[in-house]
């Protein structure tokens, strides 16, 4: 069979079933236009409370809603049609706002690298009552223990330590982890819960058959299956551990940024904030990212000091591929060649070198790759990596080390950008420095990163 997405006109989000008893939510969708409709049917199953009178339904009612229109886009992608229907109860008129800036922004990676012409934005018919708003006075109080989403990387073991360094008990969250994150969630005992998504099927068949594929925006999907999970638990904020890089666009498209890790910026992280009072009475301090004000550099440094997790944790992508089970650094890919670069000022070179089961600086192969990283391309990698200043500031950290400075990627780098040598203080004031417009954090949160910068 041979799938036409010029043939689809419109996507419906038809409805999403909560089972109360069994801690399930299914959402239903569907493809239409000229020929015969295809539908999709997908379960999220979540962790369980004892108790059901226990849970706010009301609260996750709202969450799912959203969470139902933006997973939508799973399915979207596969013909992205000029219209979005929604005929789910549930969505709020800020709820709506808040799925076009996700397509329009989240999806702009898609639709450039599917050469779409331009983002894409539909049109958003709401077909079912709009439900009305929360109002401010009836905002839920926040209590109970955090619940931190977990990758298997850095970054969330740097907030779970945190939090526990401030005599918190972090829950660690996982949405369909592998050994992997579970190997990673259990070095310090903390508790690790996790959420299933069960993707139809049929939209695997679809990829191979000519269907639209590409970048969705998986964290503000995994961000609201979070909140979900924290409301049926009754659990405290949702803390993400999104760091300020993120934020950088991947290239300029027209007069439009494209950044690989909108659904990770901090105009992202605002977005959700200021849409989850309104669509499920939730204060904005229910989400945020306890690391949002740091580079990865900053980051990268705490965890150093972590050494028992060096063994175990892994942010190469390719390990998270569907079907993988157990995997560690691919050593050919853009984020093992970042990580690596990161972490290089501050774990010696044989440690690294063992984390990684190779010695990416050294390796002539990964020459382009680097380059890649410091900007020298003609944009950044299409991945989650930092900025092309925190690349530089890192090389040019080690470019005159012992240990590093015969590598062969730092030698044909400082041969090629010799002031690599030099001092370089804007580049550090950029890097380290205070970032401003950061999100406001609950106060209890406010100064646990403070050891970061």
């Amino acid at each position: 069979m041979v799938f036409d997405p010029a043939a689809y006109t419109e996507f419906r989000y038809l409805r999403a079933k909560i089972n109360r008893q069994e801690f399930q939510v299914v959402f239903d969708y569907e493809l239409a236009g000229e020929g015969p409709s295809l539908s999709f049917s997908e379960t999220l199953s979540l962790t369980p409370v004892r108790v059901d009178q226990e849970v706010d339904w009301d609260r996750v009612r709202g969450l799912v809603s959203i969470l139902g229109a933006v997973m939508g886009l799973s399915y979207y992608k596969a013909a992205a049609p000029s219209r979005y229907v929604i005929a789910a109860e549930g969505m709020t008129h800020e709820g709506v706002e808040y799925l076009g800036h996700v397509i329009t922004h989240g999806m702009a990676e898609f639709a450039f690298r599917n050469q779409l012409g331009a983002p894409l934005s539909p049109e958003i018919v709401q077909e079912a009552p709009m439900a009305e708003s929360w109002l401010p006075e009836s905002y839920l109080t926040l209590s109970g223990d955090p619940l931190v989403p977990i990758g298997g990387g850095k970054d969330s073991v740097v907030s779970v330590e945190l939090l526990a360094a401030a005599r918190m008990h972090p829950v660690q969250f996982a949405v369909n982890p592998n050994k992997i994150i579970y190997r990673v969630g259990r070095i310090k005992g903390h508790p690790v819960i996790a959420a299933t998504r069960e993707i139809d099927p049929a939209l695997i068949a679809l990829n191979g058959q000519g269907a639209l594929n590409g970048h969705i925006p998986v964290t503000a999907i995994n961000s609201l299956i979070a909140l979900v999970q924290a409301r049926i638990i009754g659990l405290g904020p949702v803390v993400m551990s999104l760091e300020a890089s993120a934020s950088e666009p991947t290239l300029w498209w027209g007069d439009m940024p494209v950044n690989h890790q909108w659904s990770k910026s901090e105009e992202a992280e605002e977005l959700l904030q200021d849409m989850l009072g309104p669509q499920a009475g939730l204060p904005p301090g229910a989400y945020f990212s306890l690391l949002r004000p740091y580079s990865e550099i900053q980051i990268a440094r705490y965890f150093a000091r972590l050494s028992e997790y060096h063994p175990v944790i892994t942010s190469c992508n390719r390990a998270f591929r569907q079907g993988v089970e157990d995997a560690r650094w691919c050593g050919d890919c853009d984020k093992c060649r970042f990580i690596f670069l990161i972490l290089s000022p501050y774990i010696p070179a044989t440690s690294l070198t063992r984390m990684f089961a190779d010695n990416l600086l050294d390796n002539p192969t990964q020459l382009e790759g680097y380059r890649a990283l410091l900007g020298l391309h003609e944009h950044r990698p299409f991945e989650c990596v930092g900025e092309q200043a925190e690349s530089m500031l890192a090389l040019h950290w080690i470019s005159a080390r012992g240990e590093w400075s015969n590598s062969a990627v730092v030698k044909a780098l400082v041969a090629e950008i010799p002031e690599l040598l030099t001092a370089q203080p804007g580049l550090e004031e950029q890097v380290l420095g205070q970032r401003h417009g950061i999100i406001e954090m609950p106060h209890a949160f406010e100064n646990l990163g403070s050891v970061l910068a």
